[in-house]
């Protein structure tokens, strides 16, 4: 019988600056009503009855305080597993496919969208001071698992005030990797760059179903 290949063990990873703007965003997070928090626990597929309900909702706050922790004190995801676990045990809760997936899910999804936030307000910012000046590209991983769509957006360019923004500023679907790189206008001539044009197919493409509109 064949041995199956040894699995890997994820390495850590650390969040490497403390990223004030993504402090902010997590924060707003955990300030939203009830119903956006059951509109952001039925995307992972919570089906429920309303005490199980009720826990998910305790389960999901306390897991986004410990991923504001873990960004404010620039830890590990090793570090914030513990806390994992620790708090679905406390809450009696498991996700049906798993605790390891889950906490990964966690992790990775809402550290993006609250960088993601900040990276967004850094732009903003910078575009206020000088306007004009301040554009974003939009980047994907490069890899195999980037879907078809999100590939074909890869390398357009916009700028920070444009409405394009308005929806397509990264995360544009589940679980997306895509994100801005924020360029100036110098920096754009020194890569040679153009803003994309609005006639540009690719600027057609909408984010996934359920995404956009989220700003």
């Amino acid at each position: 019988m064949a041995r199956r290949p040894a699995q890997r063990r994820p390495q850590a990873q650390r969040i490497s600056v403390r990223f004030t703007e993504a402090i902010d965003a997590l924060r707003r997070r955990l300030a939203l009503g009830s119903e956006e928090w059951r509109a952001l626990e039925s995307a992972e597929g919570a089906t429920a009855t309303r005490a199980a309900d009720e826990v998910l909702k305790a389960v999901t706050r306390d897991l986004l305080e410990a991923v504001l922790q873990a960004v404010e004190d620039g830890t590990t995801f090793e570090a914030f597993r513990a806390d994992y676990d620790r708090i679905v045990t406390t809450h009696g809760w498991r996700s049906p496919r798993g605790a390891g997936w889950h906490a990964q899910l966690v992790y990775r999804m809402q550290t993006s969208l609250a960088f993601a936030a900040g990276r967004r307000e850094q732009a903003e910012r910078l575009e206020a001071a000088r306007p004009g000046t301040t554009f974003g590209r939009l980047v994907t991983v490069g890899d195999h698992r980037v879907r078809h769509a999100h590939a074909q957006t890869h390398g357009i360019i916009r700028p920070i005030g444009d409405a394009y923004w308005q929806t397509h500023w990264p995360p544009n679907g589940f679980n997306c990797r895509c994100y801005v790189q924020v360029v100036t206008a110098v920096m754009m001539r020194s890569a040679g760059w153009d803003v994309t044009a609005p006639s540009e197919p690719a600027m057609k493409i909408a984010p996934d179903a359920g995404w956009g509109l989220r700003h």
